[in-house]
């Protein structure tokens, strides 16, 4: 009896197990994806025939618009390509390029007359100067009737047969060559051991009273003036006619300190020395008019006149 009790509740337990399995078999199957209970389709109305627009040909049926696909935001839009600018043709160098002319360079100036300058200082009591001239054989023989002429130095040349020389350079020197003429005469007034105050270069034709020269020494020293003479604005520096010019020893210690010269020499003595100094300073120049303080070549007067009658560069 107990036996047939325990198998009866054996097969009661193994029932209901098997319920349970197959209910959670079914639900889990229901609830699955894509085996929900979907509502059944509505159903569209049927689109209304197109009126037909020519008798006789079939109407082709309706397409509907394509829908677009919508842009992600996670996404950017590509980027456009930068279009690179097209690049020139490379030009080619003009062959052998005609060389611009340079600048002119500004116009100079003119230095102030020295006689209307107005003093800035005294002169001293006592004025040293030097004064040199070239001798040569273009030279009158009455080079010295003149005081201003015989208180020169003569610088001759080495090989000169000329009287009158106080000094002979160490070459031989022609028209073209006074560059180098002066700038050896230069030299050696360098390496004297005692300077004046003033140096002046004149010609053996410079017409001018030693009164009106020391003046002019007197009136330099009262100003800033370094230069004295006919001064020439070019070259975009001063240079002096060669008749007469004066420099204080300031302008002397100038030019000393370019030795050795080593640069090529203007044919012309006047355009060297102005060359030598290299100064645009208008203050630093005055002119000696003429005739108001010497003449040149000619001079003339109620009882007397002088004439020369070749003038040295002029000589064949």
């Amino acid at each position: 009896m107990i036996t047939l009790t325990r198998y009866r509740t054996t097969v009661i337990v193994v029932i209901i197990v098997l319920a349970l399995l197959t209910f959670n078999t079914s639900y889990r199957y229901v609830n699955s994806p894509g085996n929900e209970s979907q509502p059944e389709p509505k159903a569209e109305p049927s689109p209304k025939p197109a009126p037909e627009s020519t008798q006789g040909q079939a109407q082709e049926p309706a397409q509907e618009p394509a829908q677009q696909p919508v842009p992600d935001p996670a996404e950017k839009p590509a980027e456009k390509p930068v279009e690179k600018p097209a690049e020139k043709p490379a030009e080619k160098p003009a062959e052998n390029p005609a060389p611009k002319p340079a600048p002119d360079p500004p116009r100079l100036a003119r230095p102030a007359e020295l006689f209307s300058l107005k003093p800035v200082r005294e002169a001293p009591e006592k004025i040293t100067s030097t004064i040199f001239m070239f001798r040569g054989d273009f030279s009158s023989d009455l080079y010295d009737l003149f005081a201003l002429q015989k208180r020169a130095t003569r610088y001759c040349d080495k090989d000169t047969t000329v009287d009158g020389c106080d000094v002979k350079l160490p070459k031989n020197y022609k028209w073209g060559t006074l560059s180098s003429k002066l700038v050896d005469a230069l030299e050696l007034m360098c390496n004297e051991p005692v300077k004046t105050d003033f140096y002046a270069k004149i010609d053996d034709d410079l017409i001018m009273s030693e009164s009106k020269f020391d003046e002019v020494l007197r009136v330099m020293a009262e100003t800033d003036c370094q230069v004295a003479g006919g001064i020439i604005p070019s070259r975009n520096y001063y240079w002096p006619l060669g008749q007469v010019y004066i420099f204080k020893r300031a302008m002397l210690e100038k030019i000393c300190q370019l030795y050795p010269i080593t640069w090529r020499l203007h044919s012309s003595e006047d355009i060297t020395f102005g060359r030598l100094l290299n100064i645009s300073d208008t203050s630093m120049f005055c002119n000696l008019n003429k005739p108001d303080n010497h003449w040149h070549i000619n001079y003339k007067d109620r009882r007397f006149e002088l004439n020369y009658f070749t003038q040295h560069n002029e000589r064949k």
